[in-house]
């Protein structure tokens, strides 16, 4: 009789730590669509495929809806087949023309720049970080992306209305002691991001999504900065890709109230590449959803999209998460809410 009543009760507690354990990994906001608008797909068909097999294992998972991606290419040209993308993609990925060669000077004719968006293409993404990582020591080129001669083609998208998609500037600095690896000098780092300054006074009218935050999110300072930065231009906006794993570096309350107050401003995005193994799918389901877990949730989260620092999760209002996952970029990309309606009838 006591063996039958232990099975019970053993039972019983294996079914309540089951269903805990289940309920914790599905998201409270199932009905919150999710844009990443930072990927880097480019027009592999594979690739593609697998980002619609992360979206499915997310469903499965977690009950998370990840609706759509914005492709910012990968590095190269030629720029992503939009065509091409579109169909492979199922209609939930769109795609830039893409730069990463502003230190050569930017690759399209200002004036050209009109017959792209009309082609579809839903921005320009512009790499515009660390001279080092593009121009060799002693070569010639135009270091910061102030430079005269990179001008023109702000003003030809400022009069046409072409958004500066996810556009790169600086790489992280971090506080003292802990700088990080790809831009460890101060100096260089506020050279850079001081130039960009220079080029939003310039270009009021410019739409600018400016890619990790600006990377002035690695210390609490930075954080005021960018305070100051979206609360002087009303065209700036940021998004969030890969900024996650620099989390832990900065004050949670500071970092909390920094979404809430600028949730108009802020867009979903992981700074996800391409993979051929499907096996990895699932892997990538799960850096996703740790990322939501941190805006979510209060938990304590080891490891975000890259890197494995435990983050105090966030646990953001419904209002500022439907804000950061979807309702500003169908604000700020014409073409992502006409073809969100596309997708959902």
């Amino acid at each position: 009789m006591k063996s039958i009543l232990y099975f019970r009760i053993f039972s019983l507690i294996f079914l309540i730590t089951a269903t805990t354990s289940t309920a914790q990994e599905l998201t409270a906001h199932p009905n919150i669509p999710r844009i990443d608008v930072h990927s880097h797909i480019g027009q592999d068909e594979q690739g593609i495929a697998n980002y619609l097999l992360v979206r499915e294992r997310l469903k499965e998972l977690h009950n998370v809806d990840l609706a759509m991606w914005i492709n910012l290419g990968n590095g190269k040209t030629p720029f992503p087949d939009q065509d091409l993308v579109l169909k492979a993609g199922q209609g939930r990925i769109l795609s830039c023309i893409s730069d990463y060669s502003s230190h050569d000077g930017f690759d399209i004719d200002p004036g050209e720049l009109k017959s792209w968006m009309q082609k579809g293409y839903v921005g320009y993404k512009i790499w515009a970080g660390p001279p080092h990582r593009r121009l060799k020591e002693g070569e010639e080129g135009y270091p910061y992306i102030d430079h005269p001669a990179l001008d023109p083609t702000f003003a030809a998208m400022e009069k046409i209305g072409m958004v500066a998609a996810s556009i790169h500037i600086a790489d992280p600095n971090g506080p003292w002691g802990k700088r990080t690896k790809w831009l460890p000098d101060p100096v260089e780092y506020w050279k850079e991001i001081l130039a960009f300054r220079h080029v939003l006074e310039r270009h009021p009218d410019l739409t600018f999504i400016v890619a990790h935050c600006m990377w002035a999110i690695c210390q609490d300072a930075q954080i005021d900065y960018l305070r100051n930065v979206l609360g002087t231009f009303p065209n700036v906006h940021v998004d969030l890709a890969a900024t996650f794993q620099y989390f832990d570096l900065v004050t949670r309350e500071n970092l909390r109230s920094f979404m809430i107050e600028y949730a108009d401003r802020i867009l979903f995005g992981a700074d996800i590449g391409r993979w051929s193994d499907p096996a990895q799918n699932e892997n990538y389901a799960k850096r996703y959803f740790r990322c939501f877990q941190i805006l979510e949730t209060d938990q304590t989260i080891n490891g975000s999209f890259f890197g494995d620092a435990p983050i105090e999760g966030l646990a953001l209002p419904e209002d500022v998460l439907e804000k950061i996952y979807f309702k500003n970029a169908m604000r700020l990309y014409p073409a992502v809410a006409e073809q969100m309606k596309s997708i959902t009838r």
